[in-house]
């Protein structure tokens, strides 16, 4: 009789390979950033509120499993549009303002970089007025916190000390500045679809819009000019 042989061990499938029934495969490296834009173009247009996950599947071409696999909920894309999307826009528009010595220019500088960035980009007039402008808006305190009021608080103290040396308009308040840019900037390229029925308006493009705000930002921000003494002479 032929001597037993040992049972043959089964090979466990390894842990990297195993996947649970109906799970995407994530294969494409781009499909992550694919899911991001799909995402801020939807909530630009319909608010985070009106953009259903499958709606953003469909928008960018894959199942909603696919966005769940990547995010794990609402929240978590979210975060991420805020951190990988808005923040990194904020960041070329503010990170070459360093408080020089003229703000005139400082302030002109940063709302020329939003225009650009802002028509550089479609979907961030109407997302940053939707959602984070909006009184209701759902990634207003995502970008407060995480943000905007660290970079609109670091030119406060700057921008006072301007008005009180002299160096801007008296008539000026700090705390509004960053406020009005925004409404100089984004505000327009969020409304476009409106004020481009006006007549004449069919020229206006990027260019027209940074002149128009410089114009309007280096009139309004200038200080004051001395009127002459008595004693000047021709």
């Amino acid at each position: 009789m032929p001597p037993d042989r040992p049972a043959a061990r089964k090979t466990a499938r390894p842990r990297a390979e195993r996947r649970g029934p109906g799970r995407p495969t994530a294969g494409n490296p781009g499909q992550r950033d694919q899911l991001l834009d799909a995402a801020t173009e939807l909530f630009a247009r319909h608010g985070v509120a009106g953009t259903p996950i499958r709606a953003i599947a469909e928008h960018a071409g894959v199942t909603p499993a696919l966005v769940h696999y990547y995010f794990r909920d609402r929240d978590q894309l979210l975060d991420a549009i805020v951190e990988e999307r808005l923040q990194q826009l904020v960041d070329a528009i503010f990170a070459p303002a360093a408080a020089p010595e003229d703000p005139v220019a400082m302030l002109v500088g940063i709302a020329s970089r939003m225009i650009r960035v802002a028509a550089a980009t479609p979907w961030f007039p109407g997302l940053w007025i939707r959602e984070v402008a909006g009184a209701d808006g759902l990634l207003r305190e995502r970008v407060l916190n995480r943000f905007a009021l660290q970079r609109a608080g670091a030119l406060s103290a700057p921008l006072a000390a301007a008005i009180a040396g002299g160096r801007l308009n008296p008539g000026l308040e700090p705390t509004l500045l960053m406020p009005s840019l925004i409404g100089l900037t984004l505000l327009p390229l969020a409304t476009s679809h409106i004020w481009q029925r006006l007549p004449g308006a069919g020229h206006v493009d990027t260019d027209t819009l940074v002149r128009h705000v410089s114009t309007l930002l280096t009139q309004g921000l200038a200080p004051i000019a001395k009127a002459p003494s008595d004693g000047a002479t021709d």
